[in-house]
Order: structure tokens, then sequence, then C-alpha cells
């Protein structure tokens, strides 16, 4: 005759042997996701080309290139397509981050507004939606930007 205690122990081993395993798994895609955020840069043009800009995952400009014949253009133009390339720029920025983020927020809609509205400014607000797993990512996202400002 057996009794519910023959068996005890394995059972707890196997499942603590899965989550160990699913932890090292979930580990290395938390890595990866930390170094596609990273290098989640965008890049915009206007005037046909003439204005190229480049903004990274924080919302930095990282540089802007003007070509010589855009100076033809008149200077409010020239400052009109220059915001225009910073936005196209950020535009793309911001939806690459919603790309690498879209896993641990479920595609939640209001996450892309959020970091859409807040990126250039001075942080990300970690109230965004009901979900704990936005919340978390967004604290995840401020870290990361605080690492990389002290750069």
């Amino acid at each position: 005759m057996t009794t519910p205690y023959d068996n005890f122990g394995q059972s707890d081993d196997l499942n603590v042997n899965r989550l160990l395993e699913n932890f090292g798994k979930l580990s290395q895609q938390y890595e990866k996701m930390i170094d596609e955020l990273a290098e989640a840069s965008g890049h915009g043009e206007a005037a046909d080309g003439l204005v190229r800009a480049e903004v990274g995952p924080e919302g930095t400009l990282l540089s802007v290139k003007i070509d010589p014949r855009a100076m033809r253009l008149g200077s409010e133009a020239l400052e009109e397509a220059i915001m225009e390339a910073f936005t196209k720029a950020l535009t793309q920025a911001t939806e690459r981050l919603s790309e690498v983020m879209a896993p641990l927020t479920g595609g939640v809609e209001e996450f892309n507004k959020t970091v859409r509205d807040r990126l250039p400014h001075s942080g990300l607000s970690p109230q965004v939606g009901s979900d704990p797993r936005v919340a978390e990512a967004l604290r995840e996202l401020q870290e990361i930007r605080a690492r990389y400002e002290r750069r």
C-alpha cells in the first residue's frame, strides 16, 4: 500500500526544475529585449530627403543632416523640414520601442500612445493602464533610460 508521502518531493522537484528552466528562458528574452531597446533608434527625412534626422531610443536627437541644396528653402521652410524629419524619426523610434515591448504589454494600445506622448519629455509614467506588466515594463524603460543618460 502506498501513501501520499511515498513520492513526496518528486513532483516538487519537477516543478522547481520547470520554473528554473522557464526563468532561464525569460531571462534570455529579457536581455535580448534590453539590447533591442538600447538600439531602437529612428530615422526621418523631409524636403525630398534634403533634411534627415536620427533619434535615440529615449527621443534624444542624435544627428541632423542638411544637404546644402536645402539652404534654398529659406529659413522658415528649413525649420519646418527639420521639425518634420525629427518628428518622423521620433515616431519610428517610438514604434520600434512599442514592437519590442509588445510581449510584455500584450499589445496595449494605451502604451503606444503614452510612449509617443511622453518620450521626448522628462520621463515615462509608470501609471499607464491597469495591467501591472505595463507598469513594470515602463519602470524598466525608465531604468534603461537613466542608465544610458549617465553614459
